[in-house]
């Protein structure tokens, strides 16, 4: 099933430089039956209804865009972030260990029934845990997430050239490639201290909708303090993760029996449209939302209209 959106741009969902500071104060750890601290915040309402986010490659600050949003829609937005990201502790780990993880998780903050929600590299670990906890689900929200493709030479084709080459390497390259790769990333970010510079390196993989809400200065900053962020702990965690994107999930997304809305812009060039229609081939049962003529990151930047979405789908009653 498809759904088309051509509607008017609501406000703004981004975060100011103070704003991004207050909220990483209220960081919280769990202390994991793996051995390890993982950490998460939580964003919105505090007793509103509980959505787990899942965040995308190098980016554990974008969730934050949906704190305002979460606060008038009622939601409360909690994300965990994966081992050895930012302030959570680095273990080996596959995407259904991950999901045990979360389990955990949502036993400490003793919630019953939620929504998941994850975005681009938070694809595997999303489905992961749908495909292993379902009866736990309100909804499984898709935010143009990453899909087990990467060994596909056509699908290589179509994805922006840093990923192009992680996917071409995936299956030969130890982690100490990516580690390489990646620290070439963190090295950069330590002496590029303009947000504006810092996001030149990522043009190649940005369409004019993005292009536009990477001129937001707000937006420019925020995308720059992730990977700071993000590499607190040196370049093994993060390239771990990016790694686990690229290579076998270890389950097949078939097997999943949710119901998985999918938003998708048309012109994303990060995930772009091919790779998410992946999908449509595997899922049971699921709904498409296309938003013409917008990227990447639509859904969160414009974080009203999302959760608007989801809140009259599954929770206008509550």
């Amino acid at each position: 099933m498809q759904n088309t959106s051509n509607e008017k741009k609501p406000k703004l969902s981004i975060l100011t430089n103070d704003e991004i500071d207050e909220l990483n104060k209220k960081v919280k750890f769990l202390n994991t039956s793996s051995g390890i601290k993982l950490a998460y915040r939580e964003y919105g309402n505090p007793g509103g209804d509980p959505i787990v986010f899942f965040h995308g490659t190098g980016a554990h600050i974008h969730p934050m865009m949906l704190h305002k949003p979460g606060k008038e829609y009622n939601f409360r937005i909690i994300v965990p972030t994966r081992p050895g990201i930012a302030d959570s502790e680095f273990r080996e780990w596959t995407h259904l260990d991950y999901a045990d993880d979360i389990k955990e998780l949502v036993k400490k903050l003793k919630l019953k029934h939620f929504g998941i929600m994850g975005i681009s590299g938070g694809g595997p670990t999303l489905m992961a845990y749908a495909l292993k906890y379902p009866d736990d689900l309100a909804c499984v929200i898709n935010l143009a997430c990453a899909a087990p493709v990467y060994n596909d030479p056509e699908m290589q084709k179509d994805i922006g050239f840093v990923d192009r080459v992680y996917a071409k390497l995936a299956d030969k390259a130890p982690l100490s490639f990516f580690r390489l790769s990646y620290g070439i990333v963190e090295l950069s970010q330590k002496f590029l201290k303009s947000p504006k510079s810092f996001v030149k390196m990522f043009s190649s993989s940005l369409c004019e909708a993005d292009k536009k809400l990477f001129e937001i200065p707000d937006f420019q900053n925020m995308f720059m303090r992730d990977f700071q962020e993000s590499f607190k702990h040196g370049t093994k965690g993060p390239s771990y993760d990016a790694q686990r994107i690229v290579q076998d999930w270890g389950f097949d997304v078939s097997d999943i029996e949710p119901h998985v809305d999918i938003f998708q812009g048309k012109d994303d060039l990060f995930v772009p449209m091919k790779i998410s229609k992946y999908y449509e081939k595997k899922l049971k049962d699921f709904e498409y939302h296309i938003i013409q003529g917008e990227g990447h990151f639509y859904t969160v930047a414009h974080g009203y209209e999302t959760l608007s979405k989801i809140r009259n789908k599954y929770f206008k009653n509550q």
